[in-house]
């Protein structure tokens, strides 16, 4: 079972792993916005120039958070009913 700080690793590499082949691949999980549901680790991310400077033209727009299964370490995205769901319950 992993903890909070391992399931934050494993969302990282996940991410860094995915975004070698998207446009905008300068992206960082936004930690004081991670959460665990259940048995899973919620990580949203955006891309560095906004989250550090502020450059609003640098905002990802319609990126699902990563989710860690603290069981098995597999990772994934969310879907768009659980992103719609964790939005009304103000966790996203």
């Amino acid at each position: 079972m992993l903890d909070r700080k391992g399931a934050q690793e494993q969302a990282e590499r996940f991410l860094a792993e995915r975004a070698q082949n998207w446009p905008s691949s300068n992206v960082r999980l936004i930690l004081e916005y991670c959460f665990i549901e259940g048995d899973r680790y919620i990580a949203p991310y955006d891309n560095v120039e906004f989250l550090d400077g502020g450059n609003e033209g640098a905002q990802l727009g319609g990126n699902l958070p990563v989710c860690v299964d603290l069981g098995t370490g597999e990772c994934g995205f969310i879907t768009w009913d659980e992103a719609f769901d964790f939005m009304d319950r103000g966790l996203l």
